[in-house]
């Protein structure tokens, strides 16, 4: 058997078990009582996983399904789900980067998958039998943000992506796309005169959606490029509607089979964003679901939209960004955007050699992603997913009118609400490194080699 969803619920129930909430009180998802208890417990600071085992479906009746939701809210779970333990940011990033490039070939099973336990199909797709949440006040519906499998019309190439995915009806849900993979094979079958057929994963291992995240290139199969990052082949079968033509992962939780619809378009939104806000109503596309097929308790794995879950979850684009910017620079040392409130500010921390080098790492990483509009660069002894540490250097290093560079007129990311352009937008380079070229003060510490030395234990005696 793989790598699959109750394995990793399992490790994380072992390994930490303040990670892990088991909530056991029937709640209606669909009325915001998911959501509710996860913010009360980010307010309170607080992000464990949490499995919420009796649940009321769309249409108001007890379902076996389940859901789970905050699974990417911290380090320590991503950590786990790459087979990390207690791993830092950079470990996580190499831990996703090395595997991503340590393809494997998918595994074609012999035996029934426990997901086709349960299989509804033609008048038997009723997506309201499903406990979907409403997460957010300003939210258009109920939304899964499921790993959507794809297949390229002309050359077979699977993509993984995470899509965020709006109920409209029993059978039919508005899906956004942003102008990337899935898109483009979309527009190739639409162009042919053809639907798109996919798969929406609802459920499946962590590690399988955080290969649907990353900047895989397009010419790399991203069922193989999963394979690297879960450590093993992605186990996969026939689906149920396009048999083989279309496969599907076997350690899968529940699956939505169907097809985006050609020549259709269909409102969908608001939805609360990663940034925090809520993104507006969009003309959207269109899936028809075809076929249902589940795990008698199946786990839907949907993301606490909009808030830490929804921003960890682009880590690997985080870890994409610091690969790529490191073999421009490498004396680049670290990166972090996550930690910094959203992925439009990305701190970068370097040991300068040279005067002029850094700026060079700002300019790579707004290449990387439109999602960065303000980059700030810090010196070695500076964490750069420390706030504080970042600020402070910021403060105390930095003369705006001159280590402040201002780009105008660059792509911007549609998602921010700051724009007034719908796409074109500014960016900002904060240059907090210190100079080289002049004296500059010391950082204030007591001898280092002493600090390392002292067993602070010995002093807490009480």
């Amino acid at each position: 058997m793989g790598k699959n969803l109750r394995n990793w619920i399992s490790e994380i129930e072992q390994i930490y078990s303040d990670e892990l909430l088991r909530v056991k009180q029937t709640i209606s998802p669909s009325k915001f009582e998911a959501s509710v208890i996860l913010e009360i417990l980010e307010r309170k600071s607080r992000y464990p996983a949490v499995l919420f085992e009796n649940l009321s479906d769309l249409n108001g009746e007890p379902t076996s399904f389940r859901l789970i939701m905050n699974v990417f809210a911290s380090l320590k779970k991503i950590g786990l789900a790459l087979g990390l333990k207690d791993p830092s940011r950079i470990e996580i990033m190499n831990r996703y980067m090395n595997g991503q490039s340590l393809s494997k070939d998918v595994v074609v099973v012999k035996h029934r998958p426990a997901v086709k336990e349960v299989i509804w199909k033609g008048r038997d797709v009723n997506l309201y039998k499903l406990p979907v949440p409403r997460i957010n006040e300003m939210d258009g519906g109920p939304y899964l943000t499921p790993l959507v499998i794809a297949r390229h019309p002309d050359t077979g190439r699977y993509n993984l992506s995470w899509n965020r995915c709006m109920i409209i009806d029993k059978s039919h849900l508005g899906i956004w796309m942003s102008p990337r993979h899935l898109w483009s094979y979309f527009m190739i079958a639409e162009r042919k005169d053809r639907n798109l057929p996919v798969a929406l994963v609802l459920g499946h291992h962590p590690a399988l959606f955080l290969a649907g995240a990353g900047l895989t290139k397009m010419i790399d199969d991203e069922y193989r490029v999963a394979g690297g990052i879960l450590g093993e082949g992605v186990e996969v079968t026939a689906s149920e509607t396009y048999g083989e033509d279309l496969l599907i992962p076997a350690e899968s939780e529940i699956v939505i089979e169907g097809e985006i619809v050609k020549y259709k378009r269909t409102i969908e939104g608001p939805f609360g964003e990663f940034t925090g806000y809520t993104g507006p109503q969009r003309l959207s596309w269109l899936i028809e679901a075809k076929s249902i097929i589940a795990r008698k308790d199946g786990i839907i794995v949907n993301v606490f939209a909009g808030h830490q879950d929804n921003l960890y979850a682009h880590y690997p684009i985080q870890a994409d960004i610091f690969t790529n910017v490191k073999s421009v620079l490498p004396n680049v040392i670290d990166v972090a955007w996550l930690d910094l409130g959203t992925p439009h500010t990305m701190a970068i921390s370097l040991k300068k050699n040279a005067e002029g080098e850094q700026l060079r790492a700002a300019m790579a990483a707004l290449s990387l992603s439109n999602f960065i509009k303000m980059v700030v660069l810090v010196d070695e002894d500076i964490d750069p997913g420390n706030s504080k540490q970042v600020l402070w250097a910021i403060s105390t290093r930095v003369q705006p009118d001159k280590d402040i560079n201002i780009l105008k007129g660059i792509q911007g990311q549609v998602l921010d609400p700051s724009l007034e352009h719908e796409i074109k937008g500014s960016g900002m380079i904060i240059d907090a490194t210190k100079p080289l070229d002049r004296p500059f003060a010391s950082k204030a510490h007591p001898p280092e080699d002493l600090v390392e030395r002292t067993n602070l234990e010995k002093y807490l005696v009480f």
